[in-house]
Parts: C-alpha cells; sequence; structure tokens
C-alpha cells in the first residue's frame, strides 16, 4: 500500500472516530432508548413531549376498544376485560410517572444505578399485576376468544419488528 494510500485510510478512520464521538457527546448523549435523554423527538426533555404521550395514550385506548369489538366478550367476561384494561391503564401511568420522576433528578453514577434499579423493580410489580388480570381474563375466554386475543397481542407490528419479524411479517388483521 502506497504512503498517499495510507495516509488517507488513516485520516478517513481518524474522522469516523471524531464523528462518532461527537454523536455521542451530543446533546441527546447518545442514550439510545426511545423517550430518553433530552431528545425532543422522542418525548424527552423538561417535561417530556405531552402531545406525543397523549398520541400514545389514544393509540393505546383505541387498540383495547378494538381489541373488545374483536373479542366479542360475554356479560360475565366484562368484569375480567375491565380488571385487565385498569391493570393495564395502572401498568402505564405508573412507567411514565417513573420517567417523569427520573427525568427531573441531577444523579450521581451510583444513583443512576439505583433509580434504574428500583424502576425495574416497580416496571415488574405493575407487569405482574397486569399480567395476572390477563390471566383472569384469558381463563374466562373460549378457544376462539384466545385465538384472537394471541393473535392481537403477538402480531402487531411493533412486537414483531421487536423480534426481528419487520412490519410484513404476519398479516393485519
Amino acid at each position: 500500500m502506497n504512503t498517499l494510500r495510507k495516509s488517507l485510510l488513516i485520516a478517513a478512520t481518524v474522522g469516523s472516530l471524531g464523528l462518532g464521538t461527537v454523536a455521542l457527546a451530543g446533546p441527546w448523549g447518545g442514550h439510545g432508548r426511545m423517550g430518553g435523554g433530552d431528545c425532543p423527538m422522542m418525548g424527552g426533555g423538561p417535561g417530556g413531549n405531552p402531545q406525543r404521550m397523549a398520541m400514545m395514550q389514544q393509540h393505546r385506548a383505541e387498540q383495547m376498544e378494538l381489541l373488545e369489538a374483536r373479542l366479542k366478550l360475554t356479560a360475565n367476561q366484562t368484569t375480567a376485560w375491565k380488571a385487565f384494561t385498569a391493570a393495564q391503564d395502572a401498568h402505564h401511568a405508573a412507567k411514565m410517572k417513573m420517567r417523569q420522576e427520573r427525568r427531573d433528578q441531577d444523579a450521581t453514577a451510583l444513583a443512576h444505578f439505583e433509580e434504574q434499579s428500583q424502576a425495574m423493580e416497580q416496571n415488574l410489580t405493575s407487569m405482574k399485576a397486569m399480567t395476572k388480570a390477563a390471566g383472569d381474563l384469558y381463563a374466562m375466554l373460549d378457544p376462539t376468544q384466545k385465538k384472537v386475543m394471541d393473535d392481537f397481542i403477538t402480531t402487531r407490528p411493533m412486537h414483531r419488528m421487536m423480534r426481528g419479524g419487520g412490519p410484513g411479517a404476519a398479516p393485519a388483521q
């Protein structure tokens, strides 16, 4: 390899590393998770993005209305359905509250890890309550309704993407 080519390769490598460092040290800190850091597009920053949060809540409510309609619940299944949606609402409200509380804190590295641990424990507790409510509902469903719920919950676009299936991995319902 000639000297000019080596010099260009070294310059390109150094430049790439420098840009990567600038990106990580940028105003959003390279947090990498949606809604984290100070990224205004992802709901970060002081106070978050109330419009985005409202849109997410509206979307979740619409999805639950759609699932309820597809399940064609009987009168004696309605109580379990309401308990499931209440547990789900409580879970999401607790997560939003935790995000807001953590966003407003200046923390040391140790405090950051302690806050992360506490948030995970609280999330697990509310997730277990939601899972119990889902299990209670699921036990009351007939096989056709179970299939509807299974397909609805496991084939939604974001769920498929999280599992590596991409947006077109399963047909829309």
